[in-house]
């Protein structure tokens, strides 16, 4: 069976809901009209809280955080296949993943509820989100960069480059986001900015390994062992 819809859809689900999220939020006035990669007027969290806004953001990062299960599972099996040797970063990718899932639905299912304990909850959930979902790229990354190495033809070089980039891009903005939150007052200013390309980035990341699923000839098969009995009407 060909898995190749499992990264594309999980890329593209929240994109998609959160812009059309963002759309509906500045149309009934909850959040300014504006460019939120540039200008930094609205955090992602803020296109989400409100009705009917609300309801279109759940209803993609949630399923979004299941695929995204599936994903970092298809993933790991999809680099043994290739031939990767690096049994214990593919594990720690897979575990990593998995909490990266789990961060998002505490995100989520907590998103525009009011009170301190809820605030706490999001923010552990984001936090576990963007660190785990980095470094399982991360991981993911380095295993292909070595099988891309050895096996030239194993999929396109460029794909490889192009999401090694994508991990060094990340690094760069997610270190100069806390360089300017750790010197500057004025970061509370343009930090929804970062969040919005941060996010995309890692969405990126996601939607180029469709591409590399695809040329790798990726398949996954489902078989059941044991002896079967013929089955015998009474």
């Amino acid at each position: 069976m060909n898995f190749s819809f499992v990264p594309l859809i999980t890329a593209l689900l929240p994109a998609i809901g959160v812009h059309v999220s963002f759309l509906l939020a500045a149309h009934f006035g909850h959040v300014p009209w504006c460019f939120p990669y540039i200008d930094s007027c609205t955090s992602i969290s803020a296109v989400g809280r409100e009705s009917p806004e609300s309801y279109i953001f759940r209803a993609s990062i949630i399923p979004t955080a299941i695929f995204m299960m599936v994903y970092w599972r298809l993933s790991r099996e999809w680099l043994r296949t290739l031939g990767s040797h690096m049994t214990n970063w593919n594990r720690v990718m897979l575990y990593l993943g998995l909490a990266a899932s789990i961060g998002l639905i505490l995100y989520a299912t907590v998103l525009g509820s009011v009170g301190q304990e809820f605030r706490v909850q999001r923010r552990i959930g984001v936090t576990i989100f963007y660190i785990c979902t980095f470094v399982a790229q991360v991981l993911m990354t380095g295993q292909l960069a070595a099988l891309v190495k050895s096996q030239p033809s194993i999929i396109p070089v460029r794909i490889a480059r192009l999401l090694a980039w994508i991990c060094v891009v990340f690094a760069l903005l997610g270190l100069t986001s806390l360089s300017l939150w750790a010197f500057y007052d004025w970061h509370s200013r343009i930090d929804d900015a970062f969040e919005w390309v941060l996010t995309l980035l890692l969405q990126l990341h996601i939607f180029v390994t469709y591409f590399a699923w695809r040329d790798s000839g990726f398949r996954a098969n489902f078989t059941v062992s044991g002896r079967r009995e013929r089955y015998r009407s009474p």
